[in-house]
């Protein structure tokens, strides 16, 4: 087989972690790299372990008379290696799994088992979802045991450690036996770190069954075969009762494709190099025994290559003749359990640098393609460059309509005079358009991570919290409009399809048409075309869209079955993985109305009432919830260890928590930064909705430097880290949580945390002005001179507000006594009315 060498080369990949130098074909990408990686089992020298493994193969096709003679043995290992390294071939493993099950549609006992198969997939979701939640749960209540300092048995003691007896009871909630919870505390107690549970039952992922049918199955069993294929995936829905038992036969084969595209097309076709290939391949699969399946990769883009439309006549019958051409070598060369079919493999595919091996539409004109440094950028594929060139199309002009022009300077709505006026300089446009080959849309080139910071915020305005926002859209936020935005994207970026370009002729465009804009009918098509040149009965394998029905899995079954396709299989996309429910808030129960004092008289014995266990649900919203513009809150400075900490807060105007800032001072830049970015984190936490309940039992009693005492704070004089401060200071403040200040003495403190000094009034004993509390800069002077807060009655535990004392309406002082029947002020001497006594009273 006539060969060209593929241009070795060592290549940095980052693994596991570490970055590894990998001896591999120059022309790979890092994904194809690693897909051959995870087949040599993780040895970064691919060439030698390519041809290892072809010596292996040879082995075994010697043992079974494949060989006339060592010369010819020789000759396949080396072509066989040189067909592997230069991707024209790849290989799977060897498959030993048995064949699949087959229950024909009008089996009495069909519909049980389709039941039955949706059943065991239920169960395996719902067993991994519940030991994922329980092992977090688990963890949670090792870890209050494990971050709590003080005496063991009390940290391993829900009754002394209010963050092990909250972690039990919610582990408990979510399933956890009580014995489950006691052994997490146990190991926790004796050392151990870690609740690791491994899920050891099947995925479920493959496909379990087979469903025959004559034609297109009807009434109940189809609705059956539908919900069993939208739900599992894990079902081939057959057409043909000979063609379903072929691929029950068939089972899960040993594979290997090749990729049409690397010997050419149309008088450039290298059919000498195809029928070596597909000669190599089949020695290779004969060698590996058992069923096995021959695909041709890549069909879709080889048509495209030629100016040939998938959904046409010529576009079938050259498929077909391909596929011929590969059945009668496979004949002539090995007698195979199985031979030519057409399959979806994705890691094959990756294999051979994303050729696809299914037979399906293509995926569209535009690609993505790694640059020298690892960058990922948007490009047309070569097989819509080799049909432009074919058809006599102009390539720039299509690349235009499809990538855009990547410059905003003619751009309808936002061109560079549009970004000049709002004050943008001929750097900032530069940086945008710099960034335009590597963006999926236009805010993201237009965003924090292009433009330089200083300039946001000192030319648009743009603050601190505006740029810790990932979701900022600065286009929005200069004022261009919705449509503006999607008229220049277009514009920059390309719309990404040629089924409305003016250039190109009906016929032209049906060329470049992808799978989304075809829809399934000619998939249908061509696989009805190719089953008869096929030993294996080809399965069109179709996957629908998370937020669909079974009803769109049954259109798509009659659909197949009337277009003649052999066999169907539907899988459903996975949900995403941020999926939440919107669910709406339910009004509290109405109270129920206070029975009558009078016994009301009883007309026959009533049943007693029967228990009644009511479970509610409670969903936090998961929007973020913006803190007003202008917020109260207050600033403690303390000193941890020696080391200076001032933490600001910031409150919502229902007094809870909604931002924290934490500035240090003498420390390093590198530890400076990570606290703040620490606070802006906990921030974005709060501003989400999570409770602060969590946060505190999350870092109080962690321990790293600095630590030790604490000074400025009166209720926290000491701390095992920073964050032990900082969350004991706001546990106490905002959630009252007592059991965590460790100071001596009463509450005496003023807005900074200083005690009284000597010789000064205590603040818990005299009244005090409000401006003391209350910032007059807030209030904006909306404070009256003379408010003032009443002593507290009970110190610590009283609070303001306590005692009963009577306020001067004159002066507003509250020297005011009772002189017999009448209440005096002593310091302006004005006597209250009658009037003012009786409201006084």
């Amino acid at each position: 087989m006539r060969t060209e060498p593929a241009r070795i080369e060592r290549r940095p990949l980052e693994r596991a972690g570490a970055v590894v130098e990998v001896l591999a074909p120059s022309s790979w990408t890092d994904a194809r790299v690693e897909a051959w990686l995870d087949w040599a089992q993780g040895e970064t020298d691919l060439p030698s372990a390519i041809f290892r493994r072809a010596e292996i193969i040879a082995e075994l096709g010697e043992a079974q008379g494949l060989f006339a003679d060592a010369a010819a043995r020789a000759g396949f290992r080396r072509d066989l290696g040189a067909a592997l390294l230069t991707g024209k071939l790849a290989l799977s493993e060897p498959s030993f799994a048995r064949p699949l099950r087959v229950v024909e549609a009008t089996d009495p006992a069909a519909g049980a088992t389709l039941g039955q198969l949706r059943a065991e997939r239920r169960g395996r979701a719902a067993a991994r979802a519940s030991a994922h939640e329980l092992s977090r749960r688990l963890q949670a209540v090792m870890d209050a045991i494990l971050r709590c300092e003080g005496d063991p048995a009390t940290c391993a003691d829900p009754a002394g450690n209010p963050g092990l007896a909250r972690a039990a009871e919610a582990a408990r909630t979510a399933g956890a036996s009580d014995p489950m919870i006691l052994d997490a505390m146990t190991l926790a107690r004796t050392g151990e770190n870690l609740w690791d549970a491994q899920l050891l039952f099947e995925t479920g992922e493959g496909v379990d069954l087979i469903c025959a049918a004559r034609g297109e199955p009807q009434g109940a069993i189809a609705d059956a075969l539908a919900a069993t294929a939208w739900e599992t995936g894990a079902v081939i829905a057959g057409f043909d009762l000979e063609a379903s038992g072929r691929l029950a036969e068939a089972g899960r084969p040993t594979r290997a494709a090749l990729d049409l595209m690397v010997f050419g097309i149309g008088e450039t076709f290298d059919t000498e190099s195809f029928e070596d290939a597909v000669r190599i391949a089949t020695l290779a699969l004969a060698a590996a025994g058992g069923p096995v399946a021959l695909g041709l990769a890549g069909m879709a883009d080889w048509l495209t290559a030629q100016g040939l439309a998938y959904d046409s006549l010529q576009g079938r019958r050259a498929a077909r003749r391909i596929f011929l051409q590969a059945h009668e070598i496979v004949a002539r060369t090995a007698k195979l359990q199985g031979g030519l079919a057409v399959f979806d493999d994705p890691d094959l595919a990756l294999k051979l640098g994303g050729a696809p091996t299914g037979g399906a539409p293509g995926l569209g004109a535009v690609t993505v393609a790694e640059t020298e440094d690892g960058v990922l950028t948007r490009v047309l594929s070569e097989a819509t460059l080799q049909g432009l060139k074919v058809l006599g199309i102009d390539a720039a002009e299509a690349r235009a309509v499809l990538l855009g022009r990547h410059d905003l300077a003619e751009a309808p709505g936002i061109d560079h005079a549009a970004l000049q006026a709002r004050g943008f300089t001929e750097h900032e446009i530069a940086a945008v358009e710099a960034a335009l080959p590597f963006a999926a849309r236009l805010a993201d080139a237009v965003s924090p991570q292009t433009i330089d910071p200083g300039f946001l915020s000192d030319v648009l305005g743009v603050t601190d919290a505006e740029l810790a926002d990932p979701d900022l859209d600065l286009l929005s936020r200069m004022g261009f409009t919705p449509q503006q935005i999607g008229a220049a994207e277009t514009y920059a970026l390309g719309g990404g399809s040629l089924a409305e370009a003016a250039f190109l002729t009906p016929d032209q465009r049906a060329v470049f048409q992808s799978a989304d804009e075809l829809g399934p009918g000619p998939y249908f098509a061509m696989m009805a075309a190719l089953a008869p040149v096929l030993d294996i009965p080809p399965v069109a394998e179709l996957e629908l869209e998370w937020d669909t029905s079974p009803l769109d899995a049954r259109a798509l079954l009659a659909e197949a079955a009337r277009a003649g396709a052999p066999a169907i299989r539907i899988r459903r996309m996975e949900p995403p993985a941020h999926l939440v429910l919107d669910l709406p808030r339910l009004p509290e129960a109405a109270p129920r109305p206070l029975r009558s004092a009078e016994p009301e008289p009883i007309a026959a014995a009533a049943p007693p009432p029967k228990e009644r266990i009511v479970e509610r649900i409670v969903e936090r919203d998961r929007t973020r919830r913006k803190l007003p513009d202008r917020r109260k809150g207050y600033i403690q400075k303390a000193a941890v260890g020696g080391h200076k900490v001032y933490l600001h807060t910031g409150e919502y105007d229902d007094g809870e928590l909604g931002e924290i800032f934490i500035d240090m001072h003498k420390e390093g830049a590198a530890f400076r930064s990570l606290m703040n970015n620490f606070a802006i984190g906990i921030s974005i936490g709060l501003q989400y909705g999570v409770p602060l309940e969590e946060f505190v039992d999350a870092f109080v009693f962690t321990r790293f430097e600095p630590a030790g005492p604490v000074t400025g704070n009166d209720q926290v004089k000491s701390a095992t880290s920073i964050l032990d401060y900082i969350f004991r200071e706001l546990g106490i403040s905002y959630l009252d949580r007592q059991e965590l200040a460790n100071a001596d003495g009463e509450l005496n403190a003023d807005g900074l945390g200083r005690g009284a000094a000597e010789g000064e009034p205590d603040l818990t004993t005299d009244p005090q002005p409000a401006s003391h509390f209350i910032s007059r800069g807030f209030s904006r002077g909306a404070t009256p001179d003379n408010l003032v807060f009443l002593p507290s009655a009970g110190g610590r535990g009283g609070g303001f507000g306590r005692v009963e004392a009577d306020v001067c309406a004159a002066c507003g002082d509250v020297a005011v006594v009772r002189k017999g029947a009448s209440l005096i002020c002593e310091t302006c001497g004005v006597r209250a009315s009658p009037k003012d006594e009786d409201r006084a009273g």
